[in-house]
């Protein structure tokens, strides 16, 4: 595959054949890792990536998650900060800064849309059994605790696709990837049941119906966590709620 033609017209056509089936067995790779990963969320587990989300951790074999009770603990203050002293996520942000609280990252700075996407979050909304097993299949729901309640964690709601583009680089041909991101429709997300966060459910319902009487439908762009207001039609925080999922982030 490395053995590149010269400048002849046989030689680009060498290179034009060599890019194709690199291309070729780039996209075959890619495929089969989806369609495990795919595999693996419908059967009830965490597809892990770099991080898991804040206050959770990966358990020993890396398919579920742990509540890791130190960051949760912040978590949980977020949510009660705004849904039960009605804080700002600005002013939650610049409280966790001023008392030197790391962000996810390990950083100084909190920022507002971190917040946001934290109390909007279904991985930290405490789910009932029978709600959960109603998104999940009969043998992923066998499983589950009746007793218990469940965040969901969504896999598969987002398409990326990369391009890569050929260019003549000091060292040679190079390669540059590009990527475009879209969400998908709201029936192809696969709905993943995690360990209960312990973020009491009136703290989540009322953060949520916070963002429902105040997020304008003119700040709506797909994938931009603005939440559909409720102008945008008829039905109750969570019918409202359903429809923003469908498309932000």
């Amino acid at each position: 595959m490395n053995d590149r033609g010269d400048d002849s017209p046989e030689g680009e056509l060498t290179d034009g054949i060599l890019d194709q089936l690199g291309k070729y067995e780039r996209a075959k790779i890619t495929e089969r890792s989806r369609r495990g990963k795919l595999r693996k969320a419908r059967e009830g587990k965490i597809v892990a990536g770099h991080t898991p989300n804040f206050g959770f951790r990966f358990n020993e074999s890396r398919d579920a998650y742990e509540v890791d009770e130190e960051k949760m603990a912040i978590v949980r203050r977020i949510f009660r900060m705004v849904a039960v002293e009605g804080t700002s996520t600005h002013r939650v942000a610049r409280t966790l800064e001023l008392e030197g609280i790391p962000n996810p990252g390990g950083g100084r700075y909190w920022y507002k849309r971190l917040i946001k996407r934290f109390i909007l979050d279904d991985v930290y909304k405490p789910h009932s059994f029978e709600e959960t097993a109603a998104m999940m299949s009969p043998e992923v729901a066998a499983r589950l605790d009746p007793e218990r309640s469940y965040g969901i964690w969504w896999f598969n709601r987002r398409r990326t696709t990369t391009t890569q583009i050929a260019v003549d680089g000091p060292e040679g041909r190079e390669y540059k990837k590009k990527n475009r991101i879209a969400y998908k429709d709201k029936r192809e997300w696969i709905a993943v049941p995690v360990v209960d966060s312990g973020v009491p459910r009136e703290w989540v319902n009322a953060v949520r119906t916070i963002v429902a009487g105040y997020r304008s439908p003119s700040k709506v762009t797909a994938g931009s966590g603005s939440y559909l207001g409720p102008s945008c039609g008829a039905g109750s925080v969570d019918a409202r709620w359903s429809r923003w999922t469908a498309t932000a982030g």
